[in-house]
């Protein structure tokens, strides 16, 4: 039977460093003990050491000739945790200081700023086995991919771009989300499909004038270069599809160098012209000048079925230098082209006084949506698609100005990668 003994140090006063042997089975010395104290006579890590002997012969404890049993090599029990260094099993040492390898690891310093993960510490600090551990999750909103529930997943968590910060396309009514105003032959007004369906475009509705809510009364005239312009039958927009409506497709070709999908005045056989709102032999709804107002004007995105009394609005955009003059159609009650004879009344729009407006872009310029939510606009009460109120939406915060860099105008795509992010 192999014989095991365990030596503790010499912690006497005045011992130094030296060595023993013995001599167990009156044969040759089995082992070594080496007291471990400093010379100061005060213990160190090293000194409180246990050390481990053990005789690895065999014996023969019956007489049988037969060795009886061999003992396995024991080790202390002595936890060596809080000495400094990263002994075995140990993943962390308290005794080493914040900042170094191998210190104990904070619930704080778990954080590996992904959204993606879950963040835990594991262990303690006292036993040596602090340690952090970040488990990605499931599904994640901002990793770039559409998983779950999910109705987008554009890689971050803005909520100023088309897929919100919780992974949510926006309403599925449609937006207007970029125009540009000047040069004249580089005018243009862009929509966007936000929605997970086509959208049928042959009741939809664009225009700049101030009493295009009396569309089903049929009392529109052509006035300067103003519009009340009607997509062509059978158009549609896709999900997640930019439309461009130029003032004129050839100045729109020669600043772009691309073609819109439909333009205001006809000056290009290959691009399909915008419809008057009213059919012949009533006077076209489109100005053969139809285009924006530099320095004053609204933009408004509408539906009507041709038979009902009132129109319904869709998006609205306003800009102006100082005074606006907005739309407004409170309180206004008429008769469309149903077959009864009773009027309908519109609800109130926003007070033409208390209407968000943009500043106008300059030369080179344009206007672009940046929050595709419509956030801080009122859901209910309005003119607008399920009781919305377009008139209300904080326009200096859901759009952004680009002043006067050419560049920066996206006709058919969504805004310049960063530029939304620009106060």
């Amino acid at each position: 039977m192999a014989l095991l003994l365990t030596t503790l140090p010499f912690l006497n006063q005045g011992c130094s460093r030296g060595e023993t042997s013995t001599d167990l089975d009156g044969g040759s010395s089995d082992q070594t003990l080496i007291p471990d104290i400093a010379p100061d006579h005060s213990p160190s890590p090293a000194d409180l050491r246990i050390d481990t002997v053990v005789d690895t012969r065999e014996f023969d404890l019956q007489g049988d000739g037969t060795p009886d049993t061999q003992l396995d090599t024991l080790e202390p029990d002595i936890n060596p945790c809080g000495n400094g260094q990263i002994d075995d099993e140990e993943s962390c040492d308290p005794a080493i200081l914040t900042g170094e390898t191998g210190a104990c690891p904070t619930l704080s310093d778990c954080d590996d700023e992904d959204d993606c993960t879950t963040d835990e510490l594991l262990g303690t600090a006292v036993e040596c086995s602090a340690r952090c551990q970040n488990t990605p999750l499931e599904t994640c909103c901002g990793n770039g991919e559409k998983e779950g529930i999910e109705g987008c997943d554009d890689g971050n968590q803005l909520d100023s771009d088309s897929c919100s910060n919780d992974c949510k396309l926006p309403g599925g009514h449609l937006l207007i989300t970029e125009l540009a105003v000047t040069p004249a032959d580089a005018e243009f007004i862009e929509i966007y499909n936000p929605g997970a369906t086509a959208i049928v475009l042959d009741n939809i509705y664009l225009t700049d004038r101030s009493d295009y809510f009396l569309l089903p009364e049929g009392a529109l005239s052509n006035i300067s270069t103003d519009f009340v312009a009607r997509f062509p039958v059978g158009s549609t927009i896709k999900p997640g599809q930019y439309l461009t409506i130029a003032a004129r497709a050839i100045g729109f070709k020669v600043a772009y160098a691309r073609a819109p999908d439909y333009e205001l005045q006809s000056s290009d056989g290959s691009v399909p012209d915008m419809a008057s709102a009213l059919a012949p032999p009533a006077s076209s709804t489109i100005s053969g000048n139809a285009g924006l107002t530099d320095a004053s004007e609204f933009v408004m995105l509408f539906s009507w079925d041709g038979s009902a009394d009132l129109v319904t609005d869709v998006d609205y955009v306003l800009w102006a230098t100082t005074s606006p003059s907005p739309a407004s159609k409170t309180t206004l009650c008429i008769d469309g082209p149903d077959t009864d004879a009773n009027k309908s009344c519109y609800l109130d729009d926003t007070l033409p006084s208390a209407q968000s407006f943009l500043r106008p872009p300059n030369q080179g310029g344009s206007l672009h949506r940046c929050n595709y939510h419509e956030h801080g606009e009122t859901q209910s009460g309005g003119n607008g698609v399920d009781g919305h109120d377009e008139t209300s939406e904080p326009l200096e915060s859901t759009w952004s100005r680009n002043a006067s860099n050419l560049a920066d105008r996206t006709p058919g795509e969504p805004p310049v990668a960063g530029f939304c992010l620009t106060p």
